[in-house]
């Protein structure tokens, strides 16, 4: 069962992968995977059509089952078409190979990309590889290769993934490429569709099975046609996010950077389409036997047509051999394949299976209606696949008719050189004025460049022995500017360091700076505080000082003359000492209030002027904060 999961993917996993990232640029990731999505369900219907026919006609062979419901012209017209598609398709298989094998080979090996190393290596994959594989009877010893060529593609998803592993966890992407892009739907649905086409290998994939139910088919046919467009989609998505900034081509190996493991997946991959030859050889081989034996037919193993020894090697090695040749020939095939495979590809794959379902399927309607309706759908691929062909056709064309037409425009004809013919704007010479060579600084070289250009010069085939440049490289060892030079590069080294310290200080001095400044901050608050606080205090003390001088007034209020006389006087009596007392009272009471009535008169005034020196000072305080900030 896994086995024949793995052949079956293998066979139809081919050359398309490459392309996978071009389309979903033209169409957008959503509309890409949709596309391939129901080209998935397109093609297990058509393989579900194949079988179920096969199955109720009792044939396991495509080229009986149509000469069972359509007789010899139906017969005849499916081989003709099977054997055009797959030896197309064999002639691409060597191009790619042809085209891919001399840049590996040549980077990898320091080769020369000669002209003769391109069909060196087609030969040698053909005679030792592909030839070898073709002329095996049974698929069955294909299993292992075919899980091989299947884990090198899994390793070509993962190499995918390393390269846009950076911009995938960037969101960069998200914003620069396409989601859903309908331009490009009628030049990509051909190569979506085309991509997951196996119904040709599906009779000798499945030989070895005897008595498994359509179930179980159509459940090999499903897990590997899920696998397939699981490898697609994961090579489209991450082929298109790593390389949405280049322009994206049909081949996605281009687009690779130079490393090893790019080298070795390049090499893996021209592998894995030598080793699937034999799964497109099988059926072309069955096809040109069963068109070429016109006698009555030789059907074994319930309906497989059985070849003889002599004429199974003879058509193995004829397909190899041609499909070489025209790969050599003819490099620049790919536009006709195209043309083929839009064509003659999808009448085989989509269109016949589902004739061949409507012919046998007269009791259930609901198959006859989906199997019309796939055979419409397999027309509107194939006009537009055609019609894409064909518009890439036109556009080579007047490239080239646009290229001629340059070229006749251009006029080549030589200047007179005649002594007679005179400028009449130029009358003197004065009035000619040539303007000075533009000075060329001269460039030192180092003793190592000129030591490699002499080296080069001597690989290049030039007479020049090599103790003559061991001489001279002596003496320019001991020329002193190649030692300034030397210096003049230290110093440089050295001011580089300098510079980088430098900024290094600049920011730690700016660093510090800020410090200071949020502290100066800090500062300025607390003195506005301060301030506020011995205000407060002065307020107080001048309030105590206006106090005590009340007392000192009051302690003042009997005069001194008045007093001595009271002193001064003999005894009295106590009704004129009380009368003189009322008296003193009385007028120390009125000076006292005059001088009160004064004191209140300059405490108000005092007042006043301390109360502007106050606010002059909080204003000059705050604009010194505010300057500060």
């Amino acid at each position: 069962m896994r086995a024949h999961v793995m052949t079956l993917a293998n066979s139809i996993i081919g050359v398309s992968i490459l392309a996978m990232p071009f389309c979903y640029k033209e169409c957008g990731i959503i509309l890409s995977t949709l596309l391939l999505v129901l080209s998935n369900l397109m093609s297990r219907a058509s393989c579900h059509f194949l079988l179920k026919s096969a199955i109720k006609s009792r044939t396991r062979d495509f080229e009986f089952l149509a000469f069972h419901l359509f007789g010899k012209i139906g017969k005849v017209t499916v081989e003709l078409s099977i054997i055009l598609f797959l030896m197309g398709t064999c002639i691409a298989f060597f191009v790619v190979m042809g085209d891919l094998g001399p840049q590996i080979i040549g980077d990898m090996l320091n080769i020369k990309n000669t002209t003769a190393l391109r069909p060196s290596i087609m030969i040698g994959l053909a005679a030792f590889v592909v030839l070898p594989l073709g002329l095996l009877r049974d698929v069955n010893s294909l299993n292992t290769i075919c899980t091989a060529a299947i884990i090198f593609y899994a390793c070509l998803v993962f190499k995918i993934f390393v390269e846009a592993f950076d911009k995938l966890f960037s969101s960069v992407w998200v914003s620069e490429i396409y989601f859903w892009k309908p331009v490009g739907l009628f030049q990509c649905l051909p190569i979506f569709s085309m991509s997951l086409f196996c119904q040709t290998q599906l009779f000798d994939i499945f030989e070895t099975i005897t008595n498994e139910s359509l179930d179980k088919l159509n459940a090999i046919i499903r897990s590997s046609m899920n696998m397939c467009t699981s490898v697609y989609i994961s090579v489209g998505i991450l082929g298109y996010i790593a390389y949405y900034e280049s322009a994206l081509t049909g081949n996605i190996l281009t687009s690779f950077s130079q490393c090893l493991s790019s080298d070795i997946i390049k090499i893996g991959f021209v592998m894995s389409i030598a080793v699937s030859f034999p799964l497109v050889i099988f059926p072309c081989r069955s096809s040109i036997y069963s068109l070429l034996a016109t006698k009555d037919y030789v059907l074994v193993s319930g309906g497989r047509q059985h070849i003889a020894e002599t004429p199974f090697k003879c058509i193995t090695f004829f397909i190899v051999l041609f499909s070489l040749v025209t790969g050599l020939l003819m490099p620049n095939i790919e536009v006709v394949l195209g043309l083929i495979g839009s064509t003659i590809g999808v009448m085989i794959n989509v269109m016949f299976p589902s004739m061949f379902l409507v012919r046998v399927a007269n009791k259930s309607p609901k198959e006859r209606f989906w199997a019309r309706f796939i055979f419409f759908v397999g027309i509107f691929i194939m006009v537009m696949g055609t019609s894409a062909n064909l518009y890439a056709i036109h556009q080579t064309f007047s490239s080239v008719k646009t290229v001629h037409r340059e070229v006749e425009t251009l006029d080549l004809k030589p200047m007179p050189t005649q002594h007679g013919i005179i400028n009449p704007k130029l009358r003197t010479s004065e009035e000619i004025r040539v303007e000075p060579p533009i000075p060329v600084e001269p460039v030192a070289k180092s003793n190592s460049e000129i030591k490699e250009e002499k080296l080069l010069k001597v690989d290049s085939g030039n007479t020049i022995s090599k103790d003559a440049i061991n001489k001279e490289d002596e003496e320019l060892e001991k020329r002193p500017e190649i030692e300034l030079l030397e210096k003049l590069k230290s110093h440089e080294n050295e001011e580089k360091k300098i510079l980088a310290e430098s900024k290094q200080i600049l920011e730690e001095l700016k660093g510090a700076r800020q410090v200071q400044l949020e502290k100066n901050k800090k500062k300025t608050v607390n003195n506005v505080k301060e301030l506020k606080l011995n205000n407060k205090q002065k307020d107080k003390k001048n309030d105590t000082s206006l106090d005590e001088k009340k007392n000192q007034l009051v302690k003042d209020k009997m005069p001194l003359p008045l007093v001595l006389k009271e002193a001064n006087k003999p005894n009295k009596k106590k009704i004129e000492v009380n009368r003189d007392k009322r008296d003193l009272t009385s007028t120390v009471e009125s000076n006292n209030e005059e001088k009160e009535e004064n004191c209140n008169k300059n405490e108000k005034v005092e007042n006043k002027d301390f109360t502007k020196d106050k606010n002059i000072d909080n204003k000059n305080i705050i604009e010194n904060v505010s300057v500060t900030n």
